[in-house]
């Protein structure tokens, strides 16, 4: 829903252009934030808390001493506590990508077809 909010508003705010311009505009931005959205809420934190629950579930499963219910939720309890610590970098590495890629190739495109 996000997208297509961020598609709706870029394509309101292009009062007094062309409507292929326009349209053109809101679906560069709404694939801009479907891309951002991907990558930094679905993709990379979810292999990131994958990869923390496996780590933590194979490192526990070495020790003989604790109760099965500890060795059972220690590792679902490892990721989602994680949550907090990962949020922030990832966020911010998606954006530096993004903004080293996509988001150039897109500005250039649009300057382009301005001229």
């Amino acid at each position: 829903m996000d997208a297509a909010t961020a598609g709706y508003k870029v394509w309101r705010s292009t009062d007094g252009r062309n409507e292929i311009d326009s349209t053109r505009e809101a679906a560069l931005a709404t694939f801009d934030t479907l891309l951002w959205q991907s990558l930094a809420s679905v993709m990379i934190p979810g292999a990131t808390i994958n990869m923390i629950v496996k780590a933590s579930r194979f490192a526990i499963s070495r020790t003989s001493f604790l109760p099965v219910s500890v060795v059972k939720w220690f590792p679902t309890t490892m990721g989602i506590s994680s949550i907090y610590f990962i949020i922030h970098p990832i966020d911010t590495a998606v954006d530096f990508a993004l903004d080293n890629s996509t988001r150039q190739w897109i500005k250039s495109d649009l300057k382009e077809d301005k001229k």
